[in-house]
């Protein structure tokens, strides 16, 4: 892949407060991509990525309180959402009506992700457990014991073997899915993992802290492959490109930075964004990056494959 990547659209107060959460998916049924944010202004947006420009879908509301976290199931009709509300919502991004709320429990559900079959929806929160819910029923399937802190981040490996959590003690765990047992605990944080995101070929786990580093794990050794500083604050998303070779980060620094998994080298840093950026997604072809910050506004940028 080419280092010429350029910012190729904004879109300025796309939401009345910060942004914390973003995700990018692609309608299987007519291809349509959507871009799915969430706010502290309580709302779910979702977005359509034509002729190079976000146009306003859906303006989802639902939420009592600040979005933090947002995911699309793989077909790309459905969103999920939670809130610091104690909520989980369902979506369906053609009509954008909330299929169900889910009840999160007594705390909030701070992290959303669906599982590579889309069938269920990992939450965590306060409790440390991770929560397996059954889409789009809604029931609680079953949940996994992490004995840790805070769980403030989930990724499921995309073959979907395994599922990985972060903690706000820097720690991670990572789960066999199938028998639902605890495999590895790796430690190298200092501090809150506040993004995990899996390889695409499921082999490495790269990780995002508030100790401003970015670590790459080897998913079957449980070991650690490299430690990556350039960001001078604190880490707050990472997702990896489907080029397998590729990912993004972003930082309360204000910046955003595209990474050679290979050469554990930062290829290009943007300064777009005048206030931290929370959240940092690709398409579905690695075409092109989302970014999603506290400056209210939406960046897309173009990456040449």
């Amino acid at each position: 892949m080419s280092t010429q990547y350029s910012v190729l659209f904004k879109q300025e107060q796309a939401h009345e407060e910060g942004i914390w959460a973003c995700a990018w998916g692609k309608s299987e049924k007519d291809g349509t991509e959507h871009i799915v944010t969430g706010s502290l202004d309580d709302k779910v947006k979702c977005w359509k990525w034509v002729d190079e420009q976000l146009e306003l879908k859906w303006n989802m509301e639902g939420h009592l309180l600040g979005v933090v976290s947002v995911a699309i199931n793989n077909a790309g009709t459905i969103a999920a959402s939670s809130s610091l509300d104690a909520h989980i919502r369902l979506w369906d991004l053609e009509s954008g009506k909330q299929i169900r709320q889910i009840d999160g429990g007594t705390v909030e559900a701070w992290t959303v992700t669906f599982s590579p079959d889309s069938k269920l929806l990992a939450t965590g929160g306060h409790t440390g457990k991770i929560h397996l819910i059954t889409v789009p029923e809604g029931q609680k399937a079953t949940e996994l014991d992490t004995r840790g802190k805070f769980t403030l981040s989930i990724a499921y490996s995309p073959d979907g073997k395994y599922i990985a959590c972060g903690a706000m003690d820097g720690i991670i765990k990572v789960f066999d899915v199938a028998t639902q047992t605890l495999v590895h605990t790796l430690e190298g944080h200092a501090m809150a993992i506040r993004s995990i995101a899996f390889s695409p070929d499921s082999e490495r786990l790269i990780t995002a802290s508030d100790d401003a580093q970015i670590k790459i794990y080897d998913v079957k050794q449980a070991s650690l492959i490299n430690t990556l500083s350039g960001h001078s604050s604190y880490v707050l998303n990472v997702s990896f490109c489907p080029d397998n070779i590729h990912f993004v980060s972003s930082s309360s620094d204000k910046s955003v930075k595209i990474w050679d998994a290979t050469s554990r080298q930062c290829v290009q840093t943007f300064y777009e964004h005048v206030d931290q950026v929370w959240g940092c997604q690709y398409n579905s072809n690695g075409s092109k990056i989302v970014s999603v910050a506290d400056d209210k506004s939406i960046h897309v940028y173009d990456c040449p494959i």
